[in-house]
């Protein structure tokens, strides 16, 4: 599987745990942005693009909980394909 976490670096979503990620599933990579053009939002709650999908809890431990769900879904998806 091969995906990438987009998160803006002012988000309370830019932690460690989120990074940790990457070696709980090979082929994911973080990358961290000046700025996703989610202004509001990114003042309100934590967020992430998961390959373009928008992703967001109301605490950053609800977000990392949503987005390991995400990627074994796609995770999934991958196996079935040849």
């Amino acid at each position: 599987m091969y995906a990438l976490i987009e998160v803006c670096d002012a988000n309370p979503a830019a932690q460690q745990a989120l990074y940790a990620l990457e070696e709980v599933f090979p082929g994911l990579s973080v990358l961290e942005t000046s700025c996703l053009s989610e202004c509001e939002l990114c003042a309100r709650r934590p967020y992430v693009f998961v390959d373009g999908t928008r992703l967001d809890a109301p605490s950053v431990d609800a977000l990392i909980e949503l987005v390991k769900q995400h990627l074994q879904t796609l995770a999934g998806e991958d196996e079935g394909t040849v």
